[in-house]
C-alpha cells in the first residue's frame, strides 16, 4: 500500500522575507501563522499582511 503524501504548500519568498523583517519573527512563526496554526494577534495580523502583499504583487505582476 503507498502512503498518502500530503503537499507542502508554497508561500511567497519575497513576501515571506519583508514579514520577516517587519515583524522581527522567524520565518517558520510565519509559515505557521499564515496556516492558521498560531491564534496569537502578531499571528493575524501577519496572515492579513500577507494576503495584501501576495495581491499586491500578483496585480502588479499582471500589469506587466
Amino acid at each position: 500500500m503507498d502512503k498518502p503524501t500530503k503537499k507542502k504548500p508554497k508561500y511567497h519568498e519575497l513576501v515571506l522575507n519583508r514579514l520577516k523583517v517587519k515583524y522581527g519573527v522567524s520565518q517558520r512563526f510565519i509559515t505557521m501563522s499564515i496556516g492558521g496554526d498560531r491564534d496569537s494577534e502578531t499571528s493575524e495580523s501577519i496572515k492579513k499582511d500577507y494576503l495584501v502583499m501576495v495581491r499586491s504583487v500578483i496585480d502588479h505582476l499582471k500589469g506587466l
